[in-house]
Protein backbone atom coordinates (compact mmCIF):
# COMPACT_ATOMS: atom_id res chain seq x y z
CA UNK A 1 0.00 0.00 0.00
CA UNK A 2 2.82 2.12 0.78
CA UNK A 3 4.56 1.91 -3.11
CA UNK A 4 1.26 2.73 -4.68
CA UNK A 5 0.33 5.84 -2.70
CA UNK A 6 4.02 6.70 -3.48
CA UNK A 7 3.65 6.48 -6.99
CA UNK A 8 0.51 7.93 -7.09
CA UNK A 9 1.92 10.97 -5.60
CA UNK A 10 4.70 10.91 -7.67
CA UNK A 11 2.39 11.15 -10.83
CA UNK A 12 1.07 13.99 -9.23
CA UNK A 13 3.75 16.09 -8.87
CA UNK A 14 4.73 15.43 -12.05
CA UNK A 15 1.62 16.56 -13.58
CA UNK A 16 1.63 19.75 -11.80
CA UNK A 17 1.17 22.87 -14.38
CA UNK A 18 4.36 24.78 -14.75
CA UNK A 19 4.47 28.53 -13.28
CA UNK A 20 4.03 31.32 -16.01
CA UNK A 21 7.96 32.54 -15.18
CA UNK A 22 8.85 28.81 -16.22
CA UNK A 23 6.96 28.39 -19.21
CA UNK A 24 8.29 31.67 -20.21
CA UNK A 25 11.74 30.18 -19.80
CA UNK A 26 11.33 27.16 -21.60
CA UNK A 27 9.43 28.93 -24.66
CA UNK A 28 12.56 31.68 -24.56
CA UNK A 29 15.33 28.48 -24.46
CA UNK A 30 12.97 27.01 -27.76
CA UNK A 31 12.78 30.11 -29.94
CA UNK A 32 16.19 31.20 -29.33
CA UNK A 33 18.34 28.27 -28.23
CA UNK A 34 17.29 25.19 -29.48
CA UNK A 35 15.92 26.61 -32.76
CA UNK A 36 12.64 25.72 -32.18
CA UNK A 37 9.50 27.58 -32.94
CA UNK A 38 6.88 24.89 -32.28
CA UNK A 39 7.50 23.78 -28.93
CA UNK A 40 8.12 28.04 -27.80
CA UNK A 41 4.47 28.46 -29.84
CA UNK A 42 3.29 25.67 -27.01
CA UNK A 43 4.60 26.92 -24.38
CA UNK A 44 3.97 31.04 -24.95
CA UNK A 45 0.34 29.96 -25.41
CA UNK A 46 0.22 28.07 -22.08
CA UNK A 47 1.36 31.55 -20.79
CA UNK A 48 -1.23 32.96 -22.22
CA UNK A 49 -4.11 30.17 -21.34
CA UNK A 50 -3.49 31.89 -17.94
CA UNK A 51 -2.78 35.24 -18.46
CA UNK A 52 -4.22 36.58 -22.03
CA UNK A 53 -2.73 40.13 -21.32
CA UNK A 54 0.76 38.50 -20.54
CA UNK A 55 2.96 41.11 -22.67
CA UNK A 56 6.18 39.24 -22.96
CA UNK A 57 3.94 36.01 -23.91
CA UNK A 58 2.09 37.98 -26.27
CA UNK A 59 5.07 39.54 -28.58
CA UNK A 60 7.36 36.29 -28.04
CA UNK A 61 4.37 33.98 -29.45
CA UNK A 62 4.34 36.40 -32.37
CA UNK A 63 7.99 36.12 -32.85
CA UNK A 64 7.31 32.62 -32.51
CA UNK A 65 4.50 32.10 -35.21
CA UNK A 66 6.30 34.16 -37.59
CA UNK A 67 9.45 31.76 -37.29
CA UNK A 68 7.49 28.94 -37.58
CA UNK A 69 6.39 30.02 -41.04
CA UNK A 70 2.35 31.02 -39.61
CA UNK A 71 2.14 34.51 -40.63
CA UNK A 72 -1.72 34.25 -40.90
CA UNK A 73 -1.83 33.30 -37.21
CA UNK A 74 0.60 35.93 -36.19
CA UNK A 75 -1.03 38.55 -37.73
CA UNK A 76 -3.80 38.63 -34.84
CA UNK A 77 -0.91 38.65 -32.14
CA UNK A 78 0.82 40.96 -33.96
CA UNK A 79 -2.05 43.65 -33.68
CA UNK A 80 -3.01 42.74 -29.82
CA UNK A 81 0.52 43.07 -29.15
CA UNK A 82 1.00 46.76 -30.81
CA UNK A 83 -2.06 47.84 -29.48
CA UNK A 84 -0.41 46.94 -25.50
CA UNK A 85 2.45 49.06 -26.74
CA UNK A 86 0.87 52.17 -27.64
CA UNK A 87 -1.03 51.68 -24.22
CA UNK A 88 2.64 50.88 -22.14
CA UNK A 89 4.02 53.53 -24.66
CA UNK A 90 6.80 51.46 -25.67
CA UNK A 91 7.95 53.10 -28.77
CA UNK A 92 9.99 49.93 -30.03
CA UNK A 93 7.65 47.61 -29.57
CA UNK A 94 5.36 49.94 -31.12
CA UNK A 95 7.62 50.38 -34.23
CA UNK A 96 8.64 46.60 -34.51
CA UNK A 97 4.94 45.72 -34.49
CA UNK A 98 3.74 48.28 -36.92
CA UNK A 99 7.00 46.87 -39.46
CA UNK A 100 5.53 43.35 -38.98
CA UNK A 101 1.96 44.14 -39.68
CA UNK A 102 3.20 45.95 -43.05
CA UNK A 103 2.29 49.59 -41.53
CA UNK A 104 4.50 52.58 -41.73
CA UNK A 105 5.89 54.35 -38.46
CA UNK A 106 4.04 57.21 -36.96
CA UNK A 107 5.24 60.89 -38.91
CA UNK A 108 6.15 63.53 -36.46
CA UNK A 109 3.29 65.03 -38.02
CA UNK A 110 1.17 62.26 -36.49
CA UNK A 111 2.61 61.79 -33.32
CA UNK A 112 1.82 65.79 -32.70
CA UNK A 113 -1.76 65.12 -34.10
CA UNK A 114 -1.91 62.13 -31.34
CA UNK A 115 -0.47 64.36 -28.92
CA UNK A 116 -2.77 67.39 -29.65
CA UNK A 117 -5.69 65.39 -29.32
CA UNK A 118 -4.57 63.27 -26.30
CA UNK A 119 -3.76 66.59 -24.78
CA UNK A 120 -7.69 68.19 -25.92
CA UNK A 121 -9.76 65.16 -25.10
CA UNK A 122 -8.08 63.16 -22.93
CA UNK A 123 -6.57 65.39 -20.46
CA UNK A 124 -8.78 68.65 -21.36
CA UNK A 125 -5.41 70.95 -21.45
CA UNK A 126 -6.35 72.93 -24.16
CA UNK A 127 -3.17 75.22 -24.28
CA UNK A 128 -1.24 72.01 -24.87
CA UNK A 129 -3.30 70.84 -27.46
CA UNK A 130 -2.84 74.14 -29.34
CA UNK A 131 1.06 73.85 -28.65
CA UNK A 132 0.76 70.33 -30.65
CA UNK A 133 -1.69 71.32 -33.53
CA UNK A 134 0.41 74.43 -34.18
CA UNK A 135 3.30 72.25 -34.56
CA UNK A 136 0.98 69.95 -36.72
CA UNK A 137 0.30 73.01 -38.97
CA UNK A 138 4.20 74.13 -39.23
CA UNK A 139 4.46 70.72 -40.92
CA UNK A 140 1.70 70.62 -43.10
CA UNK A 141 -0.38 74.08 -43.33
CA UNK A 142 -3.06 72.40 -44.39
CA UNK A 143 -3.83 69.62 -42.22
CA UNK A 144 -7.81 69.40 -42.23
CA UNK A 145 -7.74 68.08 -39.19
CA UNK A 146 -5.25 69.89 -37.54
CA UNK A 147 -6.96 73.18 -38.37
CA UNK A 148 -10.33 71.95 -37.13
CA UNK A 149 -9.19 70.77 -33.47
CA UNK A 150 -7.09 73.82 -33.25
CA UNK A 151 -10.20 75.97 -33.52
CA UNK A 152 -11.46 73.22 -31.11
CA UNK A 153 -8.95 73.97 -28.62
CA UNK A 154 -9.10 77.49 -29.03
CA UNK A 155 -12.30 78.09 -28.23
CA UNK A 156 -11.72 75.75 -25.03
CA UNK A 157 -9.23 77.61 -23.77
CA UNK A 158 -11.44 80.93 -23.87
CA UNK A 159 -9.69 82.91 -26.83
CA UNK A 160 -12.59 83.34 -29.18
CA UNK A 161 -10.77 86.14 -31.03
CA UNK A 162 -7.58 83.69 -32.11
CA UNK A 163 -10.80 80.60 -32.85
CA UNK A 164 -12.99 82.89 -35.42
CA UNK A 165 -10.30 83.40 -37.80
CA UNK A 166 -9.30 79.59 -37.67
CA UNK A 167 -12.86 78.57 -37.50
CA UNK A 168 -13.18 80.87 -41.03
CA UNK A 169 -10.33 78.48 -42.26
CA UNK A 170 -11.71 75.60 -41.37
CA UNK A 171 -15.19 76.51 -42.78
CA UNK A 172 -13.54 77.29 -46.54
CA UNK A 173 -11.46 74.08 -46.50
CA UNK A 174 -14.92 72.14 -45.42
CA UNK A 175 -17.01 73.82 -48.19
CA UNK A 176 -13.50 73.02 -50.79
CA UNK A 177 -13.67 69.59 -49.57
CA UNK A 178 -17.61 69.38 -49.90
CA UNK A 179 -18.02 68.52 -45.95
CA UNK A 180 -21.67 69.55 -45.84
CA UNK A 181 -21.72 68.07 -42.41
CA UNK A 182 -18.32 70.35 -40.73
CA UNK A 183 -19.71 73.13 -42.87
CA UNK A 184 -22.97 73.29 -41.50
CA UNK A 185 -21.38 73.00 -38.14
CA UNK A 186 -18.93 75.51 -38.48
CA UNK A 187 -21.66 78.23 -39.58
CA UNK A 188 -23.27 77.40 -36.65
CA UNK A 189 -20.79 78.24 -34.83
CA UNK A 190 -19.50 81.11 -36.64
CA UNK A 191 -23.16 82.20 -35.86
CA UNK A 192 -23.97 81.99 -32.11
CA UNK A 193 -19.95 83.12 -31.06
CA UNK A 194 -17.86 86.19 -31.53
Amino acid sequence: MGVLLTLLLAGACSRTEQTPEALMKTGLDALYSKGDPESAVKAFRKVLDKNPNHYGANFQLGMALDRAGRPGEARPVWEKVLTMAEGLRDEKTVDHARKRLGRPSATPEDAAMKGGLDALYGKRDAPIAILEFRKVLGMNPNHYGANFQLAMALDQAGKPAEARPQWEKVLGMAEGLKDAKTTTWVKERLARRP
